[in-house]
């Protein structure tokens, strides 16, 4: 017997290009008919910066979605799971589906194969607070300009010489099938990323068990674990979409890492740290890296 169910995501390219995969994944399995997708503009997509800022920065890409779960027009949304606010409302429930795309962030120029190639007082295009915090740990000289809007938009403003490179998220290109306008993918190390950065996740409503165990069969428990301890180490930042805070968990041979970066929103002061433990003790890592970044006055700089 088909199962039927109703897809609610965002209008954009690239979200509709994600919904696509997580459906041929689901379809796979032979017991789902996708019969259809409701695709919705989102005030996180009508909101220009200023005012996407106040009314609640990333959040906004999933209110929409949440009231058509609410409302019974849909049974699941699918999100980039980096633009789901820690703090969710107890009504709902995520799990991460497919594999995790490429987590790094990569600088892109027309000019420039590299960030260390640019020369002092070049304009640097991003929208995340996490990366001007990092692109101005990395040097004092850079001018960090805001840059807004979907991808094909920020490609086309650096085209337009309004900046000397631009950062994005590895994830989205790739998905669009983009990834040759990329001079350079940035290391880990360098750039810690945003919490479940290149993940996709399911969110339903959390009392409907049948949803969350057809989501579960495209799913990944060790996936899920990364996501989970990332996203727990942004709540005891008590950090919001808007602040500057990495974090990026992966599994390495039998240990868990889980690398952790908070600054000041201007990137002169700020906590790199990792914390590491066997696979099998992963819960709760994200609060035992949170506790050694409080020691090390995290809170403070976040607050700064």
């Amino acid at each position: 017997m088909e199962i039927i169910i109703k897809i609610a995501t965002r209008k954009s390219r690239l979200a509709l290009a994600q919904t696509h995969e997580v459906i041929a994944s689901l379809e796979k399995t032979g017991k789902i008919k996708i019969v259809e997708t409701i695709p919705t503009v989102t005030s996180g997509d009508k909101f220009k910066s200023k005012d996407f800022k106040l009314n609640g920065g990333k959040g906004l890409f999933i209110k929409e979605l949440e009231s058509m779960l609410l409302n019974g027009e849909a049974d699941v949304a699918i999100h980039s799971l980096k633009d789901v606010p820690a703090i969710l409302d107890d009504r709902f429930e995520i799990v991460s589906v497919l594999e995790r795309e490429c987590p790094n962030d990569v600088f892109i120029s027309i000019n420039y194969n590299a960030i260390e190639d640019l020369p002092i007082n070049s304009t640097i295009g991003t929208s995340s607070p996490r990366r001007a915090a990092q692109l101005r740990a990395l040097s004092k000289n850079f001018k960090v300009k805001e840059l807004r809007g979907n991808i094909e938009t920020r490609i086309d403003k650096l085209h337009n010489k309004k900046y000397d490179a631009i950062i994005l998220a590895a994830a989205g290109l790739h998905r669009l099938n983009l990834e040759g306008v990329i001079s350079q993918y940035i290391s880990e190390e360098h750039f810690v990323p945003s919490a479940g950065q290149g993940v996709l996740c399911a969110e339903f409503l959390k009392d409907n068990q049948d949803i969350k165990k057809i989501m579960l069969s495209v799913s990944d428990n060790i996936l899920n674990t990364c996501i989970k301890e990332e996203r727990n180490f942004v709540r005891k930042m008590a950090g919001d979409c808007m602040s500057p805070i990495g974090a990026y968990g992966r599994v390495v041979k039998d240990s868990f890492e889980l690398e952790g970066f908070v600054s000041d929103i201007r990137g002169v002061n700020y906590i790199k740290s990792k914390y590491v433990c066997d696979i099998n003790k992963a819960n709760n890592a994200g609060e035992k890296l949170g506790d050694i970044f409080i020691n090390q006055g995290a809170k403070k700089l976040i607050n700064s």
